[in-house]
Order: C-alpha cells, then structure tokens, then sequence
C-alpha cells in the first residue's frame, strides 16, 4: 500500500461554493460579516491538540502558530484536550462557533480514521473545513535498548513465543498507533498481542519496562535520544532525516506503512475567506527554507498545500485505511 504523497502535485477538484453558507448571505448583514471576516483575527485564536503537551506534532504547530501570531498581530493558543482517540478534541472543536477562532490540529485519527473505527461520534469528521496542512510524520516499531532484538523478526519470533502474551500501548483504543499495531500483527503472524490503551505517557510505561514496544509517531525524541531503539519505520522508503533506519518493507513486511499529518480544520460553516487567510499564511511559511530546517530537525516533512489539495489528501488517506479497518474487524460503540 502506497502513502498519498506530500510531494507530488495533488490533483486538482473544483471546490463548490459557500457562500451561502456564511452567516448573513442573502439577509441584507453581508457587510458586516465581511467586515468581522476582512480584519481577521482581531482577537486570540484558540488551537484545540488532542494530543498530550510535548509531542512533536505539538512541536510542528509551535512553529507555525508563532510565525502566524506575527504576521496577523494576534496570539495563537494551544489548549490540550488528549483523550479517547482525539474524540475529546475533534468533538470540542466541531461544536465550537464557526468563526475561525477555534481551530483544530487536524490529524490522522480524527480527521481520517475514527469514522471508520466508531460505530457512533459525537462529530462529524467530514464536516470539518480544512484550512490547510502543515507536515506529515513517520510510524517507528520502538523497543528499549536493552531489549534483546536486532531486528522487527526477532521481536515477531519472540512475540509468538511468549506465554504471558506481548503488550504495546497507544494513545488509545481505534487511535493510529493502535492500528498500524493491529496491522502489524495481522501482517506479521504473531498470534496475540496485548493492548494497553493510554490517555498520555505510553512511551513512559515502556522505557520503564511495563511494555515490550510501540509503534507510534511521537517516540523521534526518545530516538534521537537514545532511550529507546527503533527497529523499523513505517513508511514504504526510507524516512529522509533517519536515512540508516530500514523499512518495514525490508523486514518483509511492504504492507505496514502509516504516515501521520498536521495541519488545522475548523468547524463545518467557517467562512471561506477567513479560511483562505489561514491557509495563504501556512503555505507561505511552509516553503519558507529556514521554515523547511526547522521541521526536518524534527523528523517532519512539511506540506505546502491548498485547501482543496488538503482536503484530497485526508479524503484519500481515509479512503486508503477503511479497507484496513474493516479486515481488522475494529469497530468501537463510542
């Protein structure tokens, strides 16, 4: 299975209009709502992370917010709200007024997988209005250093021969390490593994030695760092900022990719010209060279894309695991 890809050119799809779906349109209030549209932000912007404080999709916002804080005079603000598979925040941010100043850090699970994984949401992840995107990450097979493997073989050679059953954990039951992991058991043949599903700190519980290993996207630190070894990335070539590590392609296993994404959504009505501004200022910073450094010393690649390629992106990334959900009979009530 091939990941759509950040660097070609997406294709292109005509964009219906929405005007009439901007607050005021056809009732005589236009010029004010292009007046509150026109001089946006006047005030702070609230940036909703499903994700715990300190992970490197949270570091990759950091550096966009603060360029967009200065080019629109306004401060850009993270809130935190992890939990439940980005659920918490997605749901958050989809009943929040549609005026651009509650954003979401779009992301893989809320945005592309969880309707595939839920039987029932509190949103509706196509209702979502993409501003644009930022970078997209990799997936790494992580074990301690001390672990006894060398290779993704011995550790699937050990999983199987294990009596008590091997556990990893994730941010959460249907998340995106939970599923890439699930596909890496299917794929590999290990006839049981063990999930712990964690609100934050699973990388904790497994340099403390209460887990045998993760897949995950947030562990480049504990990497570089030298906490934890990586066995594999999850990406069908070579990750370009990690150039000696193998794929799981070359562990045997082609079939085990998964890359992550940022960008930001905000709620379905969310007045395109206010959309528009949020995107020209990502897409001017995203090529930016010095903006390019930054997210290359992070193990991000960014994105320079439209709105619409943005949306073609997320659209084919879900359309490209709902197969995978399916076959994995993973299916949770809420």
């Amino acid at each position: 299975m091939s990941e759509p890809s950040t660097r070609r050119t997406f294709t292109q799809r005509a964009i219906a209009t929405i005007a009439s779906t901007i607050p005021g349109a056809g009732l005589g209030l236009m010029p004010v709502a292009a007046t509150a549209q026109s001089d946006y932000p006047n005030r702070p912007v609230k940036v909703i992370v499903p994700f715990g404080p300190g992970s490197v999709p949270e570091a990759v916002l950091r550096i966009f917010i603060t360029d967009m804080a200065s080019r629109f005079g306004q401060p850009f603000i993270i809130e935190h709200k992890p939990g439940a598979s980005t659920n918490i925040a997605a749901g958050f941010v989809a009943a929040a007024p549609p005026d651009g100043y509650t954003l979401l850090m779009s992301n893989l699970a809320s945005n592309a997988l969880n309707k595939w994984t839920y039987k029932k949401l509190a949103y509706d992840p196509d209702a979502f209005t993409t501003a644009g995107m930022m970078a997209t990450t990799a997936f790494y097979l992580v074990v301690r250093p001390d672990a006894p493997y060398a290779t993704v073989q011995d550790l699937v050679n050990a999983a199987n021969k294990s009596s008590s059953g091997f556990k990893y954990g994730s941010l959460g039951s249907g998340g995106a390490a939970h599923l890439i992991t699930e596909l890496f058991r299917a794929k590999t043949g290990i006839r049981e593994l063990l999930h712990v599903p964690y609100k934050s700190g699973a990388s904790v519980d497994l340099l403390a030695g209460r887990l045998d290993f993760m897949i995950d996207a947030s562990v480049v630190n504990f990497i570089k760092s030298g906490q934890l070894k990586a066995l594999a990335v999850a990406t069908p070539r070579r990750w370009p900022t990690l150039p000696d590590m193998p794929t799981m392609a070359e562990a045997g296993y082609p079939d085990v990719t998964m890359q992550a994404f940022m960008g930001l959504s905000a709620p379905a009505q969310t007045p395109q010209p206010v959309l528009d501004k949020l995107n020209q200022a990502m897409r001017e910073i995203a090529a930016n060279p010095e903006h390019e450094k930054r997210m290359l010393a992070l193990h991000a690649q960014p994105m320079v894309a439209t709105r619409a390629q943005a949306a073609e992106f997320i659209r084919a990334t879900s359309e490209k695991w709902r197969p995978v959900i399916r076959s994995l009979k993973i299916a949770f009530e809420d």
